[in-house]
């Protein structure tokens, strides 16, 4: 089975007894091992060699690569031109932030400084765009930061301008600390300082708040609350001025046309509310006014106080700004010193200077007490008249006649009958005995 001649041929190295093919298959494999003997050295030495050459970070002054620390920021930085960012809203909807030049603040910190930043997004369908001449933008909080010359445009209805302001995409929020102007068509506005609700559509006026409308004005020291979507605004401790008259608020609700024109359409005043006309000065709990019908409804609790010394009370009142009346309601009383007119309903005429009074008037005075279906008062002259159903009452005598004068100088009245009617009356026996025996 073995061949034993060759076994010990091989051991004792007597090569020629092996067959040809062995003795090829040996000389093989003995160059290969003397390849891989040579060639590996020289292969390690050779990497190590590139290593060197390649990856040699030597900072001293003679390295021919080396980079300025500023030159290398600058390579780090993120910078582009004409970049345009597109951010997804809370609502799902996108906004647009373009800039001519953006460029990182800090190197991967995603806070970029701004060129010419120009944003827009949408409230309700309406355009809102913000434009400045320089900003920064922090992509991890969608805060867009806008510096010098800012102006936001409101659907090409209302231009604000300002010197800064920040606006939150994600909030869906803004604000500025600087002075605010904004214009419409024919109104403008101004405060010290603002905020901005896109989510509720508000924008909030703060401080030294002004606007105008035509031959209307509103200020408030305190605030003014603007509702775009809705037009109307809130305004506390608010004054507003519509020619020579005057409307005061603890907090005045106003309705306007359009935020082109801030045109004021309807007002509603909740608090204490005052209003200056002609020389008067009128006082309520609460007031509402009607551009439509230029009406100035106050209600409850309604207190005029007149130039001339008299004050009128009553429940309600309605000053009309065109026609120059003032109709008070419900319980009406007009006080003058020691004279007191009441009725259901008096109306003062500007133009004439007189108060008249319907549904049954009361004159009581020191002298006596007259009662008649109408009357007037003259405040120039100081006197009522009365008319229709007069009656004088004096301590328990009652005298009729056409016509009663009531003078508030002497606090005396005195009856007269017209086109020769006669003066009828009722004395009392005790009165009449009392002054007979004298």
């Amino acid at each position: 089975m073995f061949d034993t001649q060759k076994i010990d041929s091989f051991f004792s190295e007597d090569k020629n007894l092996l067959d040809e093919k062995e003795k090829i298959f040996m000389s093989r494999r003995m160059k290969v091992v003397r390849f891989f003997k040579l060639f590996l050295p020289c292969l390690v030495a050779l990497l190590l060699g590139l290593g060197i050459v390649l990856f040699d970070f030597d900072n001293s002054a003679d390295t021919a690569v080396e980079l300025a620390d500023e030159e290398k920021l600058y390579f780090e930085k993120f910078r582009m031109k004409n970049t345009v960012f597109e951010i997804t809203d809370k609502d799902g909807k996108f906004s647009i932030l373009k800039a001519d030049v953006v460029e990182e603040n800090t190197p991967g910190k995603k806070i970029y400084d701004l060129t010419n930043p120009d944003a827009q997004t949408l409230d309700n369908g309406k355009t809102i765009t913000l434009t400045a001449l320089a900003g920064a933008y922090n992509q991890n909080k969608q805060e867009l930061v806008l510096t010098t010359n800012v102006i936001a445009n409101y659907d090409k209805q209302m231009e604000i301008k300002t010197n800064s302001g920040t606006y939150n995409f994600a909030s869906e929020r803004g604000f500025g600390n600087e002075k605010v102007i904004g214009n419409g068509e024919k109104g403008n506005f101004e405060a010290d300082r603002f905020t901005f609700d896109k989510a509720k559509g508000i924008m909030t006026l703060i401080g030294n708040v002004y606007m105008k409308s035509a031959d209307t004005e509103l200020r408030s020291p305190d605030k003014a609350i603007l509702f775009a979507n809705n037009n109307k605004f809130i305004s506390t401790n608010a004054t507003v001025t519509k020619g020579n008259d005057i409307l005061k608020g603890d907090e005045l609700t106003a309705f306007f046309k359009d935020t082109k024109k801030f045109e004021i359409d309807k007002a509603f005043s909740k608090g204490h509310t005052e209003l200056y006309s002609g020389g008067k000065k009128a006082f309520a709990d609460n007031g509402e006014y009607n551009a439509a019908n230029g009406q100035m409804k106050l209600i409850d609790n309604v207190k005029i106080i007149d130039n001339s010394g008299y004050v009128a009370t009553a429940k309600n009142g309605l000053y009309d700004l065109g026609k120059k009346t003032f109709t008070l309601e419900n319980n009406v009383r007009i006080v003058k010193g020691a004279n007191v007119i009441t009725a259901p309903k008096a109306i003062y005429f500007e133009a004439k200077d007189e108060l008249r009074f319907y549904g049954g008037v009361k004159v009581q005075q020191e002298s006596g007490t007259a009662t008649a279906d109408n009357g007037v008062y003259y405040i120039k002259r100081n006197q009522a008249e009365l008319e229709n159903n007069v009656v004088l009452t004096k301590e328990g005598n009652a005298v009729r006649g056409d016509k009663a004068i009531s003078d508030f100088n002497t606090s005396q009245s005195r009856l007269i009958a017209k086109n020769g009617g006669r003066i009828s009356g009722k004395l009392l026996e005790s009165s009449f005995k009392s002054k007979k025996g004298k």
